[in-house]
C-alpha cells in the first residue's frame, strides 16, 4: 500500500470514527515522508485529535517537515505559530514570510490570513496591502477574504454598500460573522434598506452555526421584542445556548430570570451560578448583581458587607448600575453612615455614564439642595434627560420654571412639564397647576381651570390641593361659598400632614382667615385639639387668656396652657412664659423662672429665643455667653440677631 493509500484509507477511518485506525495511517504515511499526511498529523497533535494529547512541540516538528516538502497547508498552519506566539516567540514577518510561500503554492485561503494581519495588526496594518491581499483570495472564491473585505470597507473606510456586498458574498459562502453582520445591516438599513426579515434570516443562519453574538441578539431580539413579538421563554432557551457557549452577557440575563423567578421557576443558586461566570470574564454587572443578592439578603442570608465591597469593585470597572446602587446606600444611610455628599457623587458617576436612573437622582440633589447647594443651573440639564422617564424629574422642571431664583420665569413651560408630570402619575403637579390658575397672571388666570387642576390632585390624594380648595370654599371664589365643606376638606388635609384639625380650624376662626373672625368658635376648636395634645392649640388658647382676647383675662389660666404647650414642644410658649416672669404680667416678676423658660427655648433651638438670652446674658455682663448665643441665633438665620451682629460683635 502505498503512502497516498493510506492517506485516503486514514481519510475514510477517520470519517468513519475509527480514531486508532486512522491515527496509525497517518503516521505510517508521515514517517514515509508523505507531505500531506505529515501536515495533516501535525495538525492531529495541535488539536489533540484521534484520540491524541495536545502536543504543540510535535505539531510544529511535522509542519515543519512538510514545510520541507512546500506542503501549503503547513505554511499556514506554521505561520498561526509565530502570528500567535504560540509554543515560538511572536513573529509577524516570519508568519508573513509562511502566507507568501503558501499563495506562491496557489492556496487561496493563505492570502485571507494574510490580509488579515495587515487589516488588524498594528504594527504591520497597511489596508492598501489588505485590500489587495483579500481581492486575490476573493478571486478564488475565498468566503474568509469576502469577509475581510467586508470588514476593510465596514470598520475602516466606512463605505457600507461596499461592506454589504462583501458581507453578502461571505454570507451566501457560509461565514457566521457576516452572516450576523449582515442581519444588522438590513435591521439598521445601512449600506441597503430595511429589511427586517432578511435580517432576522441571516441571525438565524448565524445562530445555527453557533455563532455567539448572533445566539445572544436573538435572545435579546425575543427578550425586549425588537422586530419581533416578545417571547420570554424562547429568549430564555436562547439564553440557555448563549450561556453554556460562555457569553457573559447571556449568564447575566439569564442570571436575571432564574433570580426573579419570572417566565422559569426561581432558583437563586442557579442565578448566583450563572452571575459567577459572568463576574469570572469581568462583567461588572454580574458582580453588581452578586452584590445586591448579599447584600439585601432577600433570598440569601444577609451579608452587607461583602455586598458592599462587591459593589466597590462593579463601580470600579465603571458599572453605572453598582454606582447608582452605592449612591442609594449612602442616600439611605443603609449599613453605612448617610452621607448625601457621597451618595450624590456615585449618582453622578453614574449619570455620566448615560445611566438614566441617577439623572433624576442628580437633578433632585441639586434641585432641593441635598448633599450640595441648591443650584437649578446645574439641576436643569439632569432633569431634562430623565422627564421623560421620570414623573418627578418632570415635575421638578416645573417647579423650575414656575418659581426657580436663578432660571428665567416661563409659566407656559411650567405647566407643560407639571402636565407632563400629572400624565405620569405626579398628584403634586395637579396641584401646582391649580396654583397657577389659581394665583398666576392674567393670561394664566382661570380659576375654572385651577379647580379642575385641585380636584384632579386630590384624586391623588394631594394636601395641598385640599387645603387650596378649602380656601375657594370657605371665600366663594369660583365655586358656591360653603363652610362647612371647606372645613370638611380643612380636615382632610389635616389627616394627610398629619397635623390637628382642630388646631387648623381654631387657627382660620383665631386669626381671621377665609372665614369671620370668631373666638368662641376658636376657642371650642382649640379645646378639642388640646385634648390630643397640640401645643399649637394649647399656646394660642394661652395667648386668648393671657391678652382676654374673646374670653375674660385670666393670667393663671394663660400659664397653665402655655406649660402644657411647652411641655409639648412649644417653644414659642416657652418664650410666653418667659416673657409673663421676666415682665411680671400678673404674677410677681420672677427672673429666675423667667430666664429658665426662656434657656429652655434656647436650648431646643429657638432662635428668637437664643438671641433675647445673648442680649440679656450681655447686659449681665456675660459677655462670652451672651455672644455665643447671639451668634448660635445669626447662624439660625435670625434677622435680629443678624442686624445686631453686623453693628455689635
Amino acid at each position: 500500500m502505498t503512502s497516498q493509500e493510506k492517506l485516503l484509507l486514514a481519510e475514510d477511518y477517520y470519517n468513519n470514527n475509527m480514531p486508532q485506525q486512522a491515527l496509525e495511517l497517518y503516521q505510517q504515511a508521515a514517517n514515509e515522508g508523505h507531505p500531506r499526511a505529515q501536515s495533516e498529523l501535525g495538525l492531529i497533535y495541535d488539536v489533540g485529535a484521534l484520540g491524541t494529547t495536545e502536543n504543540n512541540e510535535l505539531a510544529f516538528q511535522w509542519y515543519q517537515r512538510a514545510a520541507k516538502q512546500n506542503d501549503p497547508q503547513a505554511f499556514v498552519n506554521l505561520a498561526a505559530f509565530y502570528r500567535e506566539g504560540e509554543f515560538v516567540e511572536q513573529n509577524l514577518d516570519q508568519a508573513i514570510d509562511y502566507y507568501r510561500q503558501a499563495i506562491a503554492q496557489d492556496y487561496s485561503m493563505a492570502a485571507c490570513e494574510l490580509g488579515f494581519i495587515y487589516l488588524d495588526e498594528p504594527s504591520h496594518k497597511d489596508l492598501t496591502q489588505a485590500k489587495q491581499t483579500f481581492l486575490r483570495g476573493a478571486n478564488e472564491q475565498q468566503a474568509s477574504c469576502y469577509l475581510g473585505l467586508a470588514y476593510l470597507y465596514d470598520f475602516e473606510l466606512q463605505q457600507n454598500e461596499q461592506a454589504f456586498k462583501w458581507y453578502k458574498l461571505a454570507a451566501e459562502g457560509g461565514e457566521p460573522g457576516a452572516q450576523y453582520n449582515l442581519a444588522n445591516m438590513y435591521l439598521e438599513g445601512r449600506g441597503t434598506n430595511i429589511d427586517i426579515k432578511l435580517g432576522h434570516h441571516y441571525l438565524d443562519l448565524a445562530a445555527e452555526q453557533a455563532y455567539l453574538p448572533a445566539i445572544s441578539y436573538l435572545a435579546s431580539m425575543y427578550d425586549f421584542g425588537w422586530n419581533v413579538p416578545v417571547n420570554k421563554g424562547f429568549a430564555i432557551e436562547l439564553y440557555h445556548q448563549a450561556a453554556t457557549l460562555g457569553d457573559a452577557d447571556a449568564q447575566v440575563n439569564l442570571g436575571t430570570f432564574y433570580e426573579s423567578g419570572e417566565y422559569i421557576n426561581q432558583n437563586i443558586e442557579t442565578a448566583l451560578q450563572l452571575y459567577t461566570l459572568a463576574a469570572k470574564q469581568g462583567n461588572a454587572l454580574a458582580i453588581n448583581n452578586i452584590a445586591s443578592i448579599f447584600f439585601y439578603g432577600e433570598q440569601v442570608k444577609k451579608d452587607t458587607k461583602t455586598g458592599l465591597a462587591l459593589f466597590y469593585k462593579a463601580a470600579s470597572l465603571n458599572n453605572p448600575n453598582a454606582m447608582n446602587n452605592l449612591g442609594i446606600i449612602y442616600r439611605d444611610g443603609n449599613a453605612v453612615e448617610q452621607d448625601h455628599e457621597k451618595a450624590l457623587t456615585f449618582f453622578t458617576q453614574a449619570a455620566d455614564l448615560g445611566y438614566e436612573k441617577a439623572y433624576r437622582s442628580v437633578g433632585r440633589a441639586y434641585h432641593l439642595g441635598i448633599g450640595t447647594e441648591k443650584d437649578d443651573q446645574a439641576a436643569l440639564p439632569y432633569l431634562l434627560k430623565a422627564d421623560n422617564s421620570s414623573s418627578r424629574s418632570a415635575h421638578y422642571l416645573g417647579e423650575i420654571y414656575f418659581k426657580s431664583p436663578v432660571i428665567e420665569h416661563d409659566i407656559d413651560k411650567a405647566i407643560s412639564y407639571f402636565e407632563k408630570a400629572y400624565a405620569q402619575g405626579e398628584g403634586d403637579s395637579a396641584a401646582y397647576l391649580g396654583l397657577i390658575y389659581e394665583s398666576g397672571s392674567k393670561p394664566h388666570h382661570n380659576i375654572a381651570l385651577a379647580i379642575d387642576w385641585y380636584n384632579k390632585a386630590i384624586e391623588k390624594n394631594n394636601g395641598f390641593a385640599y387645603s387650596r380648595l378649602a380656601k375657594l370654599y370657605l371665600i366663594g371664589n369660583g365655586v358656591p361659598k360653603n363652610i362647612e365643606h371647606g372645613l370638611s376638606l380643612y380636615r382632610k388635609f389635616s389627616l394627610i400632614r398629619n397635623k390637628n384639625a382642630d388646631q387648623m380650624i381654631g387657627n382660620l376662626y383665631f386669626f381671621g382667615n377665609y372665614v369671620t373672625q370668631d373666638y368662641q368658635k376658636a376657642r371650642h376648636y382649640f379645646e378639642i385639639a388640646i385634648e390630643k395634645k397640640s401645643s399649637i392649640a394649647a399656646n394660642n388658647l394661652g395667648e386668648m387668656y393671657r391678652l382676654g382676647t374673646g374670653v375674660e383675662q385670666d393670667i393663671q389660666q394663660a400659664i397653665g396652657l402655655y406649660i402644657s404647650a411647652a411641655n409639648w414642644g412649644s417653644t414659642t410658649a416657652m418664650l410666653n412664659l418667659s416673657e409673663i416672669y421676666l415682665n411680671g404680667e400678673g404674677v410677681p416678676v420672677d427672673d429666675v423662672k423667667g430666664l429658665e423658660w426662656l434657656k429652655n427655648a434656647a436650648e431646643n433651638d429657638d432662635s428668637e429665643a437664643q438671641f433675647i438670652l445673648g442680649k440679656r446674658l450681655l447686659s449681665t455682663e456675660n459677655r462670652t455667653l451672651g455672644e455665643s448665643w447671639i451668634k448660635k441665633s445669626a447662624k439660625a438665620g435670625n434677622e435680629n440677631a443678624l442686624k445686631y451682629q453686623s453693628t455689635n460683635l
